[in-house]
């Protein structure tokens, strides 16, 4: 399917689905009764998407509708034919990162390297200051609870526009304030800069590297391993395969900081090797619909009472919670998982610390949270991504789709780290001045605490 618009009658189908799978399989609606009232967002949306006048415009409203919901694990993506558009996909010639606060020129395409200095500060997009304009312009598309998570969606919705349209940034460089004019292209990939990868204030040896996972050791035996992705199929077998390069080292460095996530499983494979026995993981929750309690509630006269109202209004009563909570979307099959060891082959028992960012998120932040509630290691970095949970993925008609997040995760005794993030033991946030001289500040700290430790 092109980028040309569709038929209204698919609009309202495809608007509708969304509506539906969230109205009975979002996990979160507890938390939005009070502020969202998602009947009358779905009549909104259903008269700005039948405005609309191409796909990318519609798949826009589509974003905005989905980010009401406010979740990590819940939004929609555009079809491919609007991801190759050249209308709409071009790039500005420069990549921007969120560092102390302060949006920042990050790397630079060759096309512009006599107009644009690295590390400029942006403080104004077309003549509006920069926060200003993404709250205005871009987060209305996107979930940011926390806006450190956000920040790749941020960077690609400020680069993306037609081929050949301007953008005007108020830059500041080494105490001056410039303004550039940048044009956004199409198929220019001629980066100065490979990355703003950073590296630690020492040299480590290399002992192990693979798809799935590296591990490397300092002068002094501590192992560093680096975990990228929980996606990968055989990082439990060659984990496990290298236990007698693991059983040597004095303690362990676990980098997760670019983990996005994966699955859960393989997390607790790597887990169960620095636990010996049982450990919890989150406690979850999923919504529950039963047809007839919901009709039930209609003779029931709750009103706008809360539940603790009602109770004390008629007392304990089984069948009247399930009828109110069902009907308020606040019913929920709750379970407490407890895992254990089993089918790893060792156990390693030296000190640990594991570093993280906004950027551990999923079953990454799974990982994070068992061995924190276990007591085992140091967290060091700064609040992981804020969003894990079990999507329910839907392919739209029009090449699309979206993801609509079925299940609600806590700590174990209830702590939540949805939207917040799990926080850090010892924070440590990455500065500017880290970035421009290649400084691994979270790794020098963790090597820091794991000294203290061994």
């Amino acid at each position: 399917m092109s980028n040309d618009n569709i038929s209204n009658e698919l609009k309202i189908y495809e608007l509708s689905l969304i509506w539906k799978e969230a109205e009975y399989n979002f996990a979160f609606w507890e938390r939005l009764n009070d502020s969202l009232d998602w009947d009358k967002a779905y009549r909104t949306a259903l008269s700005a998407v039948l405005e609309t006048k191409n796909l990318h415009e519609y798949y826009l409203e589509l974003m905005k509708f989905t980010a009401l919901l406010r979740d990590g694990h819940t939004g929609v993506w555009f079809p491919q034919s609007v991801e190759s558009s050249a209308e709409y996909t071009a790039k500005l010639p420069i990549s921007t990162k969120l560092i102390g606060g302060e949006r920042v020129i990050t790397n630079i395409k060759r096309c512009v390297a006599d107009k644009v200095k690295r590390w400029s500060v942006i403080k104004k997009v077309n003549g509006v200051d920069v926060d200003e304009y993404i709250e205005k312009n871009i987060y209305p598309y996107i979930w940011h609870e926390k806006k450190d998570s956000a920040d790749s969606n941020i960077n690609n919705f400020l680069s993306c526009g037609a081929v050949g349209s301007v953008a005007e940034f108020e830059v500041e460089y080494d105490g001056k304030t410039e303004t550039i004019a940048l044009t956004r292209t199409k198929g220019d990939v001629d980066w100065i800069y490979d990355n703003t990868m950073v590296k630690p204030g020492e040299n480590l040896r290399q002992e192990y590297k693979s798809d799935s996972h590296k591990i490397d050791f300092t002068d002094d035996n501590i192992a560093v391993i680096t975990i990228d992705t929980f996606d990968n199929a055989k990082l439990t077998e060659e984990f496990y395969a290298n236990q007698k390069i693991l059983e040597n080292a004095r303690g362990f460095i676990i980098d997760v900081k670019r983990n996005g996530g994966g699955m859960g499983e393989y997390a607790r494979n790597i887990v169960k090797a620095f636990i010996d026995g049982e450990f919890s993981g989150e406690s979850d929750a999923t919504p529950v619909h039963i047809a007839m309690y919901r009709a039930q509630a209609k003779w029931c006269n709750f009103g706008n009472k809360n539940y603790d109202e009602i109770v004390a209004e008629r007392g304990e009563n089984e069948h009247l919670e399930k009828v109110y909570k069902i009907y308020n979307h606040i019913y929920y099959l709750k379970s407490d998982n407890i895992e254990n060891n089993d089918g790893c082959p060792f156990v390693l028992n030296q000190p640990l610390v594991v570093l993280s960012s906004c950027n551990t998120a999923s079953a990454a932040e799974d990982f994070l949270l068992y061995l924190d509630y276990a007591k085992r290691g140091t967290i060091v970095g700064s609040a992981s991504y804020g969003s894990t949970g079990q999507p329910l993925f839907i392919d739209l008609e029009s090449g699309g789709g979206f993801r609509i997040c079925t299940r609600q995760c806590t700590y174990p005794d209830g702590r939540e780290f949805i939207n917040i993030g799990v926080q850090p033991h010892v924070p440590v946030e990455m500065t500017l001045d880290d970035y421009k001289n290649g400084v691994d500040s979270v790794m020098n700290k963790g090597l820091e605490e794991m000294r203290k430790l061994i």
